[in-house]
């Protein structure tokens, strides 16, 4: 590839570059889940949608929304009263499930246990989920919202299943509403209305990021090969790719210029779980011939294809690959578990939801102060409620002389007034946590409080990102902050029982 790069002053360029690595804004940092040497790495592989090209989340999921609505009318028969629902951003969030039985949202921890329930307007007590064994491994009752793409048809079904209350939409099935707005909003992808409506108005729909061409640049100059691995068909990838790097950087006049090999139609999660084969695209007509080649041309468009083939044609594998994606499953899991490549998740929302906790940082201080009183007050109750019993079962005792019995009687009534005075403040502390826990969760979401978190523990979708992605970060261009030889070191992993090695003096 003939690249014309300017390189006026490669030493200035590492010093702002280091100097920028120290200055970062903490919500555009890159989070390390296991250790990664970048040093080793020799291809980075792209997603493009919510990866490369940051949607303008608002637009982009009320479009969605609405071209759903018109499927539902027109092939699914659903009364043109349903036209008339409007679509209201940040009404919920990555990492839900969606159960077609009961018609309900959850969301859980990471011990499956559920922590909230919502069937259409009305949130339901978690009780209802105390018999059930939530198995996200069952996919005719399950479907995990994983991606940004999902949250309109989420949103959507329950405004449905609302609906569905009042008879509006016949006998329809909790699953048979949910397996509808899935073909619909399938539908608009296949047909090409939502592309059409984005490709017409790409500045409406999708945000330039300043610093995307200058991270792919500085990958470049320090060695990485790039590639771009899309589920999108080329026409629209050529449109959001032109959009995002064309001439957006001296040297590179197109944006395939920046990458090695061009990979639309992926398929994934097939692509790391299925053989199929590279196939050339024709650009003038998308028309598709079969690749018998033993080398990737960076002038070539290729459609699907499989990572074991990519592996051997570029003669790379394992942590020499690391892949940026934005969805757990497709991306992330599959590309983790079947391929080993190294992972790195784009989750937009990490920049809000830091930014959060910063400015709630004295709540949530403050919380944990409480949970320590809660914890400390419960231990006291313990203690003092030990001894009365100790003092109840000495004045039981007929041998005991008047001033024995006296001091029995003074203690009884001591650690009766100690343990009431401590249960009241029990009260009043568990008062004051749970308003404390509603504001802060509030401050994330007003219905489904934090992303990543529920009260203490781990939220399902905070799990995969810990589990699956070798790292994780809001946007690619947060990369562009650090070294690109960097060694990402994760914090120790430590049991609970090594919690006081974590302890300062």
């Amino acid at each position: 590839m003939d690249r014309k790069i300017l390189r006026k002053n490669p030493k200035k360029i590492q010093q702002i570059s280091e100097l920028a690595e120290i200055s970062i804004d903490r919500a555009r940092n890159v989070f390390v889940n296991r250790p990664l040497n970048m040093s080793q790495v020799r291809y980075i592989g792209f997603d493009m949608d919510y990866t490369l090209a940051i949607y303008r989340k608002e637009a982009i999921e009320a479009l969605a929304f609405q071209e759903t609505l018109k499927n539902l009318v027109a092939h699914k028969d659903y009364p043109e009263s349903v036209l008339k629902l409007k679509y209201v951003a940040d009404q919920v969030i990555r990492g839900l499930l969606v159960d077609r039985e009961k018609g309900n949202l959850l969301k859980i921890n990471r011990f499956k246990q559920v922590c909230q329930v919502r069937h259409g307007n009305e949130e339901l007590p978690i009780e209802v989920y105390f018999n059930d064994k939530i198995d996200q491994s069952d996919m005719d009752r399950f479907v995990s919202v994983d991606t940004l793409f999902s949250l309109p048809e989420a949103y959507l079904y329950a405004l449905l299943v609302e609906m569905s209350k009042s008879g509006t939409l016949g006998d329809r099935s909790f699953s048979d509403i949910y397996d509808d707005i899935r073909y619909s909003i399938d539908l608009t992808h296949r047909d090409g209305s939502l592309k059409s409506h984005i490709i017409a108005d790409l500045d409406k729909y999708i945000y330039q990021d300043p610093h995307l061409a200058l991270t792919l640049d500085k990958f470049i100059q320090n060695g990485k090969k790039l590639f771009v691995l899309t589920n999108s068909e080329y026409f629209y990838t050529e449109k959001v790719m032109s959009f995002l790097l064309d001439n957006k950087h001296p040297g590179y006049d197109s944006w395939r210029d920046y990458f090695e090999i061009i990979i639309v139609s992926g398929r994934k999660p097939r692509f790391f779980s299925q053989q199929n084969p590279f196939y050339i695209v024709d650009e003038s007509n998308e028309a598709e011939t079969e690749f018998t080649g033993d080398r990737l041309d960076s002038n070539t468009i290729y459609s699907q294809g499989n990572y074991l083939q990519l592996e051997a044609l570029i003669e790379a594998k394992g942590n020499e690959i690391l892949y940026v994606g934005d969805h757990i499953f497709g991306d992330i899991l599959r590309s983790d578990k079947d391929s080993n490549w190294r992972t790195a998740l784009v989750v937009e929302e990490l920049e809000d939801e830091l930014r959060i906790t910063e400015s709630f940082r004295a709540q949530h201080i403050q919380l944990r102060q409480l949970l320590n009183k809660f914890d400390k007050l419960n231990y006291e109750i313990h203690m003092y409620s030990s001894q009365l019993n100790s003092f109840k079962r000495l004045q039981k005792q007929e041998n005991l002389t008047e001033d024995e019995m006296n001091l029995c009687l003074e203690n009884v009534e001591e650690l009766e007034s100690n343990v009431a005075f401590c249960q009241r403040d029990l009260e009043r502390t568990e008062r004051k946590t749970l308003k404390l826990r509603q504001e802060i969760n509030a401050a994330y979401h007003a219905a489904w409080g934090p992303l990543f978190h529920d009260q203490d523990e781990m939220s399902r979708f905070g799990d995969q990102v810990r589990d699956y992605a070798t790292l994780y970060t809001s946007r690619v261009s947060n990369f562009f902050f650090y070294p690109t030889s960097r060694y990402y070191k994760s914090l120790r992993d430590i049991m609970p029982h090594d919690r006081w090695l974590e302890l300062s003096d």
